[in-house]
C-alpha cells in the first residue's frame, strides 16, 4: 500500500481507510481498557491533530484557518451586539470568498498574487468548515457558555466530514462528544458497518462504473444525444459519488460514537423542489433554510416588503442563488443555483394557487398515483438539467 504523507484527503486512498481502521481500533481499545486515562474529547483532538500533521496536504494553512475562525467567533461574540448577522457572516466567510475569487480567475493567470494565493489559500474542505462555523456562531452568539479551542477544533476538524460534509451542528456534535465512549454501542457499531458497505458500493463500484463504462466513452460531438447521455450519466455519477462519500463519513462517525447527520435519502423519489432538498444533500438544505432563507424572509416580513407569497419566493430565489455562489463564482455554478431557485419559486406559486383555488390547478382530479409518477419524472429531469449546468459542460 502506497503511503502519501501530506497528500491524503479523506476517503481518497486505501491508505486513508487503513488509518481510519486503526483509529477505530484505538478508540475501541481505549474505551475497553483505559477510558478514564484518556478522555474521549482528548482522544478525538489527538486523532485530528495526527491527521493534520501527517496526512493533510496543507497543515499550516489549515491550522491558520482554524485559528482565524476561532478568534473571529470569540471577538464577534464579545463585541458585536447587533441582531443583524450579515457582517459576521461576511467576516467569517472572507477566506472562502477570496478562494472562490481565485478559483474563478483564468487558468493562465500568472500574476504573483494569484499564483501565491492559489498555493496558499486553496484548502480542501474550506467551504464546509466555514459553513459549520457560521452555524456555530449564529446558534451560540447569545450563549454565555465559553467555546473552548479544544471543542472548536474537534467540531471543525472532525476528519470523516472534513472534506465535503455532511454539515453538522455544534450542539448536536458536542453532545455526542460529551457522551463520549458511552455512545460506542453495538447497535451504532452495526449501523456503521451497514453505512460503510453502502458507501463502498455507491462510491467505488456504482459511481466508478458510471464514470468508466459510460462517461469515459461518450464522444463530445456537440449533438443533442451526447448532451442528453452525459446529463443523465453525470446526475447518477454525482449522486453515487457524493452519497457514497457521505455514507462513508457517517459510518466512521458511527464506529467512534458520533451520529453524523444523514445527507441523502432517496432523492429521486422527490415530487417537488422542497422535498428534493430534504432528500439531496439534506444537511446543506437544512443549513440554507435555517441561516439564509429564514433570515431573508424575516427581514422582508419585518420591513413589510411585498406580500407573503412574494416574500417567500424572492427569499427562495436569493437563497439558491447564494448557494450557487457558494459552489463557486464561475457562471455555471451561479446559473445552476438560480435555476434551483426558479424551480422552488415556481412550485411555491403553484402551491399558493392550488390553495387559493381549493383544487389542483394542473392535475385536477387525476389519480394521485399518476400525479406522483408525473411529478417524480418532472423533478428528476429538472434536477438533471440544473446539475448538468453545474457540471460546466455547457459553458
Amino acid at each position: 500500500m502506497e503511503i502519501h504523507l501530506h497528500n491524503t484527503l479523506p476517503f481518497t486512498s486505501g491508505f486513508f481507510f487503513a488509518c481510519m481502521a486503526g483509529l477505530v481500533l484505538l478508540f475501541l481499545l481505549v474505551r475497553n481498557l483505559v477510558p478514564k486515562l484518556i478522555p474521549y474529547r482528548i482522544l478525538l483532538t489527538l486523532s485530528g491533530i495526527a491527521y493534520i500533521v501527517l496526512l493533510f496536504p496543507k497543515p499550516v494553512q489549515l491550522v491558520a484557518l482554524i485559528l482565524y475562525l476561532y478568534f473571529m467567533v470569540l471577538l464577534l461574540r464579545r463585541f458585536y451586539k447587533s441582531e443583524n448577522v450579515v457582517l459576521p457572516m461576511l467576516l467569517l466567510s472572507l477566506p472562502m470568498i477570496y478562494m472562490k475569487y481565485i478559483n474563478a480567475q483564468p487558468e493562465d493567470e500568472t500574476s504573483w498574487l494569484i499564483t501565491q494565493s492559489r498555493r496558499i489559500i486553496q484548502i480542501a474542505g474550506l467551504s464546509y468548515m466555514i459553513f459549520k462555523v457560521i452555524g456555530l456562531y449564529i446558534d451560540e452568539r447569545r450563549s454565555t457558555n465559553r467555546i473552548s479551542l479544544l471543542d472548536f477544533f474537534n467540531f471543525t476538524v472532525f476528519v470523516p466530514t472534513l472534506l465535503i460534509g455532511p454539515i453538522d451542528r455544534y450542539q448536536r456534535f458536542r453532545q455526542d462528544v460529551l457522551n463520549g465512549y458511552q455512545n460506542m454501542t453495538p447497535a451504532l457499531y452495526g449501523q456503521g458497518w451497514y453505512n460503510l458497505l453502502r458507501g463502498l458500493l455507491y462510491k467505488f463500484i456504482l459511481a466508478e462504473a458510471i464514470q468508466r463504462l459510460i462517461m469515459a466513452h461518450l464522444v463530445d460531438d456537440g449533438s443533442f444525444g451526447y448532451h442528453a447521455a452525459y446529463m443523465y450519466a453525470y446526475l447518477f455519477y454525482l449522486f453515487f459519488d457524493f452519497a457514497g462519500y457521505s455514507l462513508l463519513a457517517i459510518s466512521f462517525g458511527n464506529f467512534i460514537g458520533i451520529h453524523v447527520p444523514i445527507n441523502f435519502d432517496r432523492p429521486f423519489l422527490a415530487v417537488n423542489p422542497k422535498e428534493f432538498w430534504k432528500r439531496w444533500h439534506k444537511s446543506l438544505g437544512d443549513w440554507l433554510n435555517d441561516y439564509f432563507f429564514k433570515p431573508i424572509f424575516k427581514f422582508f416580513t419585518t420591513k413589510q416588503i411585498l406580500n407573503s407569497i412574494q416574500r417567500q419566493s424572492i427569499a427562495l430565489f436569493l437563497t439558491f442563488t447564494l448557494m450557487g455562489f457558494w459552489n463557486g463564482f464561475e457562471l455555471h455554478y451561479v446559473v445552476s443555483g438560480m435555476l434551483f431557485g426558479l424551480f422552488s419559486m415556481s412550485h411555491n406559486y403553484y402551491q399558493h394557487k392550488c390553495k387559493v383555488k381549493g383544487k389542483d390547478i394542473v392535475f385536477g382530479k387525476m389519480n394521485p398515483r399518476f400525479v406522483r409518477i408525473i411529478s417524480i419524472f418532472l423533478m428528476i429531469n429538472s434536477v438533471a438539467f440544473a446539475i448538468y449546468i453545474f457540471s460546466g459542460k455547457l459553458f
